[in-house]
C-alpha cells in the first residue's frame, strides 16, 4: 500500500511537472476552450423574454384575520401557470401550440421590504415566458397573468365583495330616501303655524338627520372594506403588460466559463501525453 501511494505521488508531481514544462499547450486549451464556448452560446440564438408581476390575493375574515389559501402560495401558483389549461389559454392568445409554449413558462418569488424575509402576502409572484418572437411571447404573458389572477380569486372573496356591494346599494338607496323626507319635512316645518305640529315635525326631522349621518358612516365603512377586498384580497397584476426583452438561449458568461474549465483539462491532458511521448522517446 505504501509504494501505489508512493507510485501515485510520483505520477502526479509528473503530471505538474508535465505541464508546467508545456504550459503554453495548456494556455491555448483554455483561450480555445474560451472562444468555443463563447461562439457556442452566439449559435444558440436569441429568444424574448416577457414577464408579467402578480401580487397574489389574501383573504381576510370578518374579523379581519387573514385566511391561509393554497392558491395564494408561491407554489401553488406555479403548478397553476404550468398547468395544461393555462398553457392552453396562454398559446391561444398568442395564436401558437401549447407544446411551443410548454417547457418556456417559469415563476420567480419576488420579496417585498428592507429585510431577506418578506411578511405573509409581501410576495410577488413573477411569471415569465420565453420565445423566439417578442409579440407572442408579451401575449402568452398577460394571458398567463389574467388566467391566476382569475383563478386565484376564491368564491369567498367574490362571495364576500357581492354582501359588500350590496349594503353599499342599500345604504345609498336608504340615504336617498332620507334626504327627499328631511326636505318634505322642512318645507312642512317651514308651513305650519301650529306650535305643537312643529314641534312634531322638528323632531321627526332631526331623527331623520340622525339615521342619515349612522347610514352615512356604515357606506364610509363599507366602502373602505370594499376598497381593501379589491385592492388586496383580488390577485393584482403589477406594473402593467408584459414587455419583451431581448437575451440569448444560452448564458454567454456561462459558456464561455465551461468551455475554459474544459479546454484546461484537455490542454492539461495534451501536455501530459506530450511529455510522456517525448522522454519515451528520449529513452528509446
Amino acid at each position: 500500500m505504501t509504494d501505489l501511494a508512493a507510485e501515485r505521488e510520483i505520477d502526479l508531481g509528473r503530471w505538474k511537472e508535465s505541464a508546467a514544462e508545456r504550459w503554453w499547450i495548456v494556455a491555448a486549451g483554455l483561450v480555445v476552450g474560451a472562444v468555443i464556448g463563447g461562439l457556442l452560446a452566439l449559435s444558440g440564438g436569441s429568444v424574448w423574454q416577457a414577464s408579467v408581476l402578480i401580487s397574489p390575493g389574501q383573504a381576510f375574515s370578518p374579523s379581519g384575520a387573514p385566511v391561509l389559501n393554497y392558491l395564494s402560495s408561491p407554489l401553488g401558483i406555479q403548478d397553476l401557470v404550468t398547468s395544461q389549461n393555462a398553457l392552453q389559454a396562454g398559446a391561444k392568445a398568442a395564436h401558437i401550440g401549447v407544446d411551443s409554449l410548454r417547457g418556456n413558462v417559469s415563476t420567480e418569488s419576488v420579496l417585498t421590504g428592507v429585510t431577506n424575509t418578506a411578511a405573509r402576502g409581501a410576495a410577488l409572484i413573477k411569471i415569465t415566458v420565453q420565445l423566439h418572437q417578442p409579440k407572442k411571447a408579451e401575449q402568452a404573458a398577460d394571458a398567463l397573468g389574467a388566467y391566476v389572477m382569475r383563478t386565484t380569486t376564491s368564491k369567498y372573496v367574490r362571495t364576500s365583495v357581492g354582501v359588500v356591494q350590496n349594503s353599499i346599494k342599500n345604504d345609498e338607496l336608504q340615504l336617498n330616501s332620507l334626504a327627499r323626507q328631511v326636505v318634505e319635512l322642512n318645507k312642512a316645518i317651514a308651513k305650519t303655524t301650529d306650535p305643537l305640529t312643529r314641534i312634531v315635525l322638528v323632531s321627526e326631522a332631526n331623527n331623520a338627520a340622525t339615521r342619515q349621518a349612522s347610514i352615512s358612516n356604515n357606506l364610509a365603512l363599507a366602502k373602505q372594506q370594499l376598497s381593501l377586498a379589491q385592492s388586496v384580497e383580488f390577485a393584482q397584476q403589477i406594473g402593467g403588460a408584459a414587455s419583451a426583452t431581448k437575451s440569448t438561449a444560452r448564458s454567454r458568461r456561462n459558456s464561455i466559463i465551461v468551455g475554459a474549465v474544459i479546454g484546461l483539462i484537455v490542454g492539461a491532458i495534451v501536455a501530459i501525453v506530450a511529455d510522456r511521448r517525448a522522454r519515451r522517446a528520449r529513452a528509446a
